[in-house]
């Protein structure tokens, strides 16, 4: 065993062990999301929006899935700094417009924000992806 090996298993386990804490950070987000619709919708008097009650697939669906796919990869990737806060910002965008749209939505008015949110939050998505590159070992990267 070279002492290559070594290091390379560490990154690994650390990389696996940081996106194993992704995972549970969306599932807290997921579930407060969750709450948070359940309990407004309670209180709107039977007036409901799919905007709220959908509001925790979000950071689901792009946060928590994605993350627990890495984390149980051998090897997972190790991506860009700059892209994974893109990734991350996008997803609370993408929820916290959700959840307003939602509040709008049973308040019974519309506004112009609403389709702010989705597209700042899909265009920080889409940077995410344009920026994803594996980092290679001997590449300098900063926080």
């Amino acid at each position: 065993m070279y002492a290559s090996d070594t290091r390379n298993s560490d990154r690994a386990g650390e990389l696996r062990h940081s996106y194993a804490l992704a995972v549970k950070i969306y599932i807290a987000v997921t579930v407060f999301t969750a709450v948070f619709g359940a309990v407004y919708e309670h209180f709107s008097f039977g007036v409901y929006s799919i905007y709220m009650q959908y509001a925790f697939l979000v950071p689901f669906l792009l946060g928590a899935v994605p993350s627990f796919i890495l984390a149980c990869r051998k090897n997972p990737p190790r991506i860009r700094i700059a892209a994974r806060r893109l990734w991350h910002d996008g997803i609370a965008v993408l929820t916290v417009g959700s959840l307003f749209t939602g509040v709008l939505h049973i308040y019974g008015t519309a506004s112009g924000w609403s389709a702010f949110y989705a597209f700042v939050g899909a265009l920080l998505l889409v940077l995410a992806l344009l920026l994803h590159k594996e980092v290679c070992p001997g590449e300098v990267h900063s926080r």
